[in-house]
């Protein structure tokens, strides 16, 4: 147990149903526990590590044990470390879309994740390629093997809840919370997710310059939408804004052929947030959450804090290639 921080509320993720396996609620429990205040990350990460190897061990052993009449049938469970991992990361995505973007909850999801990554190497037994046995080490994340597949699990989250179809006005404060989620993951060097930012293509936010907006859209329901992309564009200065501003100073792709992170790009975004804080046709909402994002982006450039988010996540900077050349 640890003090629950004062501006914190009590809230209900349910990310479970009567369908799931004990080991797949006591999971979700600890995340709706951990969200809650009530444990800490150190203690929801070992409870969740513990359901994972346990799990993994007693399919190994029920595996191991199978005929291989019975392995044929097909109702012998595989041992699977890379299925629990992306459960957990399916909970976790989740979760965030309903925890508020300024609830205390959204850390001590994240601070989580970290304390999985500061456990000593360990591994769990797993099946592939049909019948290959292996040992997986549990919670490596880098970019080399996308983030064990948090990354592409965030991304396929983003298509089935947000992006697939277009951004509908019910799944905005969902999307609005999921992007803070992904900015506080870049920030705090868990994992890297910035093609799925609201900032860049093919968000409307990122898509549409300044001049768009001096236009009139074409619908109140277009107005709406587009003010979906930049409350969620917003996330990712207000809780990654110094590691953007690194990555936009330092010239920075994340990997080939990516988006280019400029400080041009950089001002594109304030010129949008603030021509967003000076039009009427914005709620007042919005128009106050682009003042706020102004002026941290301000506040970024004055403190002008020295990063290593081009280092911490193996990032191709062009400005210190070309420095390096010079």
């Amino acid at each position: 147990m640890f003090s629950t921080p004062e501006n914190m509320h009590h809230i209900t993720l349910n990310i479970s149903d009567s369908t799931d396996t004990l080991a797949e609620k006591n999971i979700a429990s600890t995340l709706q526990d951990l969200v809650n205040g009530t444990i800490t990350p150190d203690f929801a990460a070992h409870t969740i590590d513990s359901v994972v190897v346990s799990e993994c061990q007693k399919a190994y052993k029920s595996y191991t044990n199978s005929t291989q009449e019975q392995l044929a049938e097909g109702t012998i469970e595989k041992p699977s470390p890379s299925g629990w991992s992306n459960y957990l990361w399916d909970c976790l995505g989740r979760s965030a879309m309903v925890v508020p973007a300024d609830h205390p909850g959204q850390v001590l999801l994240v601070q989580m994740l970290q304390q999985l990554q500061c456990m000593p190497p360990h591994t769990a037994p797993g099946v592939v390629y049909g019948d290959k046995i292996i040992t997986k080490t549990l919670w490596v994340l880098t970019a080399r093997n996308g983030y064990d597949g948090l990354e592409q699990w965030m991304w396929e989250l983003d298509q089935g809840h947000f992006n697939g179809h277009g951004l509908k006005s019910e799944h905005t404060v969902a999307y609005l919370n999921f992007s803070a989620f992904l900015a506080r993951l870049l920030a705090h060097g868990v994992a890297e997710a910035t093609r799925l930012s609201a900032l860049i293509r093919p968000s409307p936010f990122g898509t549409r310059g300044p001049s768009y907006m001096i236009k009139q859209f074409d619908s109140a329901t277009d107005l709406h939408q587009y003010e979906g992309y930049a409350s969620a564009a917003a996330q990712w200065i207000l809780y990654a804004g110094n590691a953007l501003y690194e990555m936009c100073q330092k010239d920075v792709l994340t990997e080939i052929g990516s988006q280019r992170w400029t400080m041009n790009v950089w001002e594109s975004w304030k010129t949008k947030f603030d021509a967003i804080s000076k039009d009427a046709r914005f709620t007042p909402q919005i128009q106050e959450l682009a003042r706020k994002t102004t002026g941290m982006m301000g506040k970024i450039e004055a403190e002008d804090m020295k990063g290593n988010i081009v280092e911490q996540f193996g990032f191709i900077s062009l400005k210190d290639n070309q420095e390096s050349e010079e």
